[in-house]
């Protein structure tokens, strides 16, 4: 199977939790881009339009290899709301409303997504006509594990993330310059004039990129842990699973969706320093890894220690619409917030 062959295979678009105001502290635009990752895009209107990079905000970060669209905010009083506009090829924006408060991950209720895929092979094309799939207009969805998919842990990601927690600042900066030349050339020079400063190195990386590498470690602690939990209990009850490879290692899926209900866990923990129940799988996990959860609190770098939350182990597939062509399969459904569309794809197509 084959997806993201173009950027129309793979379309997304923000949903809102409420409709947008007449006015408001903030300006909300509709941010449509192709081929652009939602950081540069921001980039791009910051430089065009001469506003600091730091008072625009989004909902959530959308994939490069599509085409997306999502909303940013602006306070009103630091631009003029009639010139904010664009209508370029790659990258489009438009005034759409205001609200009251900054956009933040609160301000989604989910997305919809409309995705291609091509190229199936005769198995991948019975396994989803197997899923016994119809059209879910009525109400009906479909249960997925709420997994975290390859894009969490990207190139190192989990890897820099764990030497940090491990307090392996060098290895950490070592892994970092083997997945991006940009960070590479910035840290050997930098090392070049502070040399065995890597946490020095590593504060010269922008806030944001270095929490998702600590979010990438609470990630696959949390598969581990989700994927352990469905293995026991199938093990346990009798019940059919496959397993479906990915980036990380192996997740686990249910034949029979309806089971899912019956596990008796509704949330996990993604674990941070003040974490005050932690379930007896995750806790196993963090010992093979070596860590504490004392580990999550960097005093080196205080902006990286990270508080825990909880994440729902199942999500609802809702809207779910499969058109079968000769040469294409095309799904659209939508999924709350943080969830992943292409863990939709592994659920179907294996």
């Amino acid at each position: 199977m084959i997806i993201k062959k173009s950027p129309e295979d793979f379309i997304v678009e923000e949903l809102p939790v409420k409709e947008w105001d007449d006015a408001g502290h903030y300006a909300v635009f509709k941010l449509i881009k192709t081929n652009l990752n939602t950081e540069r895009a921001i980039e791009i209107i910051s430089g065009k339009f001469h506003v600091s990079r730091s008072i625009i905000k989004y909902a959530g970060s959308k994939d490069r290899h599509a085409i997306t669209t999502q909303y940013i905010s602006i306070p009103s009083k630091n631009i003029v709301v009639s010139k904010i506009c664009m209508d370029d090829e790659d990258l489009k924006l438009s005034h759409v409303g205001y609200t009251d408060e900054p956009l933040s991950l609160g301000s989604l209720k989910g997305n919809r997504f409309v995705i291609t895929a091509r190229e199936l092979t005769p198995k991948e094309s019975s396994n989803i006509k197997s899923k016994n799939i119809r059209d879910t207009n009525n109400d009906e969805t479909h249960i997925i594990p709420n997994y975290f998919d390859d894009q969490r842990f990207s190139i190192n990601n989990y890897n820099i993330g764990l030497n940090i927690l491990k307090r392996n600042y060098k290895k950490a900066v070592e892994f970092m310059c083997e997945s991006s030349s940009i960070y590479k050339d910035a840290t050997d020079i930098y090392i070049l004039s502070n040399p065995n400063d890597y946490i020095g190195a590593l504060k010269h990386i922008p806030k944001k990129t270095l929490l998702m590498l600590i979010h990438s470690v609470q990630s696959y602690i949390y598969n581990e842990a989700l994927t352990k939990i469905l293995i026991e209990y199938a093990e346990r009850n009798s019940i059919e699973y496959y397993i479906v490879e990915y980036s990380m290692g192996r997740l686990i899926f249910y034949r029979d969706i309806s089971n899912y209900e019956k596990c008796g866990i509704e949330n996990l923990e993604l674990l941070g320093f003040d974490t005050k129940t932690v379930n007896h799988y995750v806790n196993n996990i963090i010992k093979e890894l070596g860590l504490t959860q004392r580990d999550f609190i960097v005093r080196a770098i205080p902006d990286l220690s990270v508080e825990g939350t909880t994440r729902e182990c199942f999500v609802n597939v809702e809207n779910l619409e499969i058109i079968s062509m000769n040469e294409r399969t095309i799904l659209e459904f939508e999924l709350p917030k943080g969830s992943y569309a292409t863990m939709v794809l592994k659920a179907l197509f294996n």
